[in-house]
């Protein structure tokens, strides 16, 4: 790669790094149909907790997730030359850009968890996480200003607020309390999470900023407000501190999961789920990088000569930059996600699902569309297909297979299938594995107390509570009535 390739992505990054407040978030709509099949459906909704007794997920290999969203593939970005060599295609990439596009890398790691029931309507679990994101935003017309030049935009205005950069890396310790009540056909659950973050690059959300470009002489016209950079961490990573940095440090923060599932009747249920409220208060070495409001102008510069450009322009920015760095701490927000859904079981075994998934961040939404058919074989295997409509993406596939051996279980799940066989076109990637213990638990069953079967009595106030099972009431013995001699008649 030659120095004018370099310099115009490192361009390309400056500009990411002035972003606004947008960020959207992964999927993982195929596992969340298989709902409590796995451990893992608890992650996407607090309300969903698997059948047995205890759940054991070991490090790394029980939990696994990877998710990456793109506008190009490798066929996009790369073309061959007259002489039969490989070589990258910007031109194409930049040329296909939409008018919103984003880059989208997500990745989770399940370090431990345990879960179990204390009796049919009461669960509890602790787990550890380790959650890394990495996201930025960009428009296609300041991508191909600063690849071809200014001049498609001479007397028009490039506006910032499309571009962005959100990258955070944190590990969540977690404790979650699943509960039933049966008699009114409803499972709630709340996650209450202690955060520790380890690194973060992430761009101020009151950010403004425009260039414009006259058409005299090419001059360009910078207007910047609030344009400020936190990062956090970056400069442990250089250190001989760095082990301990990522074993425990001073980024702490917290959060919380929610969710409930209503069996509304025989055949139809309701779930919904928010998850990831919360936030991060970064602390440990954490710089500002900030400009402040300003209007400045480069005159005579035609932005397709690169190399005047970034002697005139990335020397100054980088300078304005540098002037103006402070060492104070932050917060940041989670990426909340929330899950809607309606299910229809048609048989004990057979149910349709239709799901809504919005994934926000700072007042902005994603949504996500999804039918899933689910399919449940004894307790040997629980499989569902759906058809999703997920962002930049359109319409693709989703597949996520549970299969049960003993007191093991390996899930599979991906919902973007349909270009997975062809490589080279591939733009997007959700992959989601694990490997469970689950004892189901046998011999002899807990003593129940019917404490949920508790109502109050109709025949008075003299009993205090009487038991149901929802078909027949259950009365509490009684006293017998006292047995009276029988009268005699005698004729009068």
């Amino acid at each position: 790669m030659n120095f004018n390739l370099k310099s115009r992505f490192i361009l390309i990054c400056l500009f990411g790094l002035l972003g606004s407040h947008i960020s959207y978030g992964q999927s993982g709509i195929s596992l969340y149909h298989l709902s409590n099949s796995t451990f893992q459906g608890n992650h996407f909704n607090a309300a969903f907790f698997p059948e047995g007794k205890v759940f054991v997920g070991l490090p790394a290999v029980s939990g696994i997730a990877i998710d990456f969203n793109g506008r190009f593939s490798y066929d996009d970005a790369v073309t061959i030359n007259e002489n039969g060599d490989k070589e990258w295609d910007i031109d194409n990439i930049v040329d296909n850009a939409k008018k919103k596009n984003y880059l989208s890398f997500e990745a989770e790691l399940s370090t431990f968890y345990l879960g179990w029931r204390k009796s049919k309507t009461k669960a509890y679990s602790i787990f550890i996480r380790e959650r890394v994101a990495a996201r930025l935003f960009y428009g296609k017309n300041l991508v191909s200003t600063l690849w071809n030049g200014n001049t498609s935009l001479v007397g028009d205005k490039i506006t910032l607020s499309r571009t962005a950069l959100d990258m955070r890396y944190y590990r969540e310790y977690g404790f979650g309390i699943w509960r039933s009540i049966p008699n009114r056909g409803i499972n709630i659950g709340v996650r209450v999470k202690f955060l520790n973050g380890m690194i973060s690059a992430m761009t101020d959300s009151k950010f403004e900023g425009s260039i414009g470009f006259e058409e005299e002489n090419f001059q360009a016209n910078f207007d910047l407000n609030n344009a400020v950079i936190n990062t956090s961490g970056f400069n442990v990573f250089d250190s001989d501190q760095l082990s301990s940095h990522l074993i425990s440090n001073g980024n702490i923060g917290a959060g919380i999961d929610i969710g409930a599932h209503w069996k509304i009747n025989q055949e139809l249920s309701a779930a919904v789920s928010v998850n990831d409220l919360g936030f991060i208060r970064w602390k440990v070495d954490p710089e500002n990088y900030t400009m402040a409001d300003t209007t400045f102008r480069f005159e005579g510069i035609d932005l397709a000569d690169v190399g005047n450009f970034e002697d005139a322009y990335l020397d100054s920015l980088k300078n304005r930059v540098q002037d103006t760095t402070l060492n104070k701490t932050y917060i940041s927000g989670l990426n909340t996600t929330s899950y809607a859904s309606l299910m229809y079981q048609l048989t004990p075994n057979d149910k349709f699902t239709g799901s809504i998934a919005a994934h926000i961040v700072k007042g902005n939404f994603r949504m996500i569309y999804s039918a899933a058919y689910t399919r449940k074989v004894g307790r040997i295997l629980d499989v569902s297909a759906n058809v999703s409509r997920i962002p930049q993406q359109g319409i693709d596939l989703g597949l996520a297979a549970a299969v049960n051996f003993g007191s093991g279980q390996i899930y599979l799940a991906s919902d973007k299938l349909l270009r997975v066989w062809d490589v080279p076109k591939i733009d997007a990637v959700d992959f989601r594995f694990g490997f469970n213990l689950i004892f189901r638990g046998g011999g002899k069953s807990p003593k129940d107390d019917n404490s949920d079967l508790m109502h109050p009595s109709p025949y008075g106030k003299k009993e205090k509570v009487e038991k149901s099972d929802g078909i027949y009431w259950i009365i509490r013995k009684q006293r017998p009535r006292p047995v009276y001699e029988k009268t005699k008649f005698r004729d009068t």
